[in-house]
């Protein structure tokens, strides 16, 4: 099936056969409610481990009922599809996309009310840019009456407005404030900040989605012995420490500079480095934390 297979409302079909109407909610107003998701091949079992599946499906399912979206599917019935699409590609990690959208109707209260569920699948192997740049974005990220609680597609338009932004400035991320000015997220990603033995990192009051790979390297810096904190996180605390990016689909990514300022602190750049290779033993089943967070995805 190529390298990309999509499944759509029962099936796994071939990537370019997976189509909506374009008078439907999902492309009329971005009515979608969504999940990224990765698959670890693991070469002993020769099976694909899904990290933190339990908690992603949790937070897909309370997504749907905050942005009002009908489920399509129930949990067991989801968790075979995204067994479906994983076995499409054997021997790779895997990168999953599920997600809830209506086919019918502005509400589930509405008499028609109806939804469907795609996933998209495909082979996951991030880099890292020689560079690692990140600048503060001009623009302010405001919460809408959903919030950000919920991982809503329509929630992401905004993030056309950043993504020509950090082109525009020649950087590989940009960070983004809440309408207090404080730190709330990076482009696709959380914002860790680390010290020596320290991981400081928004708090969910700052008006971010609770990120479940933050999730768990937080669990991994309090295992290491890192005291960890969340609050409220000022811009100008990124200039100081390490900076960590943290999202699914790029994993754990260290910056080099904020807004033209270098990061020079060594101690806090080696407790970077060391949770960064502690989180790949854990997708990889080698820290004593897999056993939390991987599940064989039969």
């Amino acid at each position: 099936m190529g390298d990309r297979v999509m499944w759509f409302n029962g099936a796994v079909v071939p990537w370019g056969e997976a189509r909506v109407h374009v008078w439907d909610e999902l492309a009329l107003r971005g009515a979608n409610v969504f999940e990224g998701i990765t698959a670890f091949w693991d070469t002993d079992t020769r099976k694909h481990q899904i990290l933190a599946g339990p908690e992603h499906l949790d937070r897909l399912f309370d997504s749907a009922r905050l942005a009002d979206i009908p489920t399509a599917a129930t949990r067991s019935e989801l968790w075979s599809a995204l067994a479906a699409v994983a076995a499409a590609h054997p021997g790779v990690d895997v990168y999953l996309r599920p997600t809830f959208y209506p086919t019918s109707g502005r509400s589930t209260l509405s008499p028609d009310s109806a939804g469907g569920l795609y996933i998209g699948g495909f082979e996951f192997n991030p880099t890292t840019p020689p560079q690692v740049r990140a600048v503060v974005s001009g623009h302010r990220r405001f919460g809408g009456p959903i919030g950000a609680m919920a991982k809503a597609g329509g929630s992401y338009l905004d993030f056309r407005l950043f993504e020509r932004e950090r082109l525009e400035r020649g950087v590989e991320h940009v960070v983004i404030l809440n309408e207090r000015g404080n730190v709330a997220e990076a482009d696709g990603a959380a914002v860790l900040l680390l010290g020596e033995k320290s991981v400081t990192t928004p708090s969910l009051d700052s008006g971010v989605l609770d990120s479940i790979t933050k999730r768990i390297v937080l669990d991994i810096a309090r295992h290491s012995g890192c005291a960890v904190n969340e609050r409220g996180v000022l811009r100008e605390e990124l200039y100081r420490g390490q900076p960590l990016l943290a999202g699914t689909l790029m994993g754990l990514r260290l910056l080099d500079s904020v807004d033209g300022v270098d990061v020079n602190d060594a101690a806090a750049t080696a407790t970077a480095r060391t949770l960064a290779a502690d989180y790949e033993r854990l997708c990889r089943g080698n820290h004593v934390l897999s056993k939390v967070y991987l599940t064989p995805l039969t």
